[in-house]
């Protein structure tokens, strides 16, 4: 597998990633007619205006060159807490799950931010994500806890923060 950054034209894969992914990871916590609800060609159109403002998104490539995971981050968008920077997602197929590409995906984010200035970085994980458990693996603080309402399910999630990105470089 390997990492590079997405071009606009990504936007389709990028999307489709986005979609089942979703539908794959949160099957038992989201309801399920909010999961068929998701389009690909909605999220299509915000990956590629996303891509076209020239926001950074890293894509993972299998050996067959298709698209099999995805990660963005930037600035945090809640300033009630002290980290700068926030890892707004990263999925993965599941088929392309426990191969390392998470791994190299949060790395490759971490390096990026750090080049653009941020010192810190936190995550919001939906209560019950099997992918909490990913993100262990980093050694991060618990921050805080919030409710989200998704589908019209009121949900909890929780913010694990790193106080140095540079943490994520080395612990892999």
């Amino acid at each position: 597998m390997e990492i590079r950054k997405a071009v606009t034209k990504d936007a389709s894969e990028i999307a489709t990633v986005h979609v089942n992914s979703w539908r794959t990871t949160y099957q038992s916590l989201i309801p399920d007619d909010y999961l068929a609800s998701l389009d690909v060609q909605i999220r299509e159109a915000r990956w590629r205006k996303s891509l076209e403002e020239g926001n950074t998104i890293f894509v993972i490539v299998n050996d067959e060159n298709k698209i099999v995971g995805f990660a963005n981050g930037g600035e945090n968008r809640n300033m009630n807490y002290h980290y700068d920077s926030e890892l707004y997602a990263i999925y993965l197929l599941e088929e392309a799950q426990r191969q390392g590409g998470g791994k190299q995906l949060i790395s490759q984010i971490a390096a990026h931010l750090l080049e653009e200035g941020y010192q810190s970085m936190l995550v919001w994980v939906l209560n019950g994500n099997p992918a909490a458990q990913f993100y262990e693996h980093f050694l991060p603080a618990h921050i805080a806890e919030e409710e989200v309402t998704i589908g019209g399910k009121t949900l909890k999630e929780t913010a694990f923060g790193w106080d140095d990105l540079n943490l994520l470089l080395t612990n892999k």
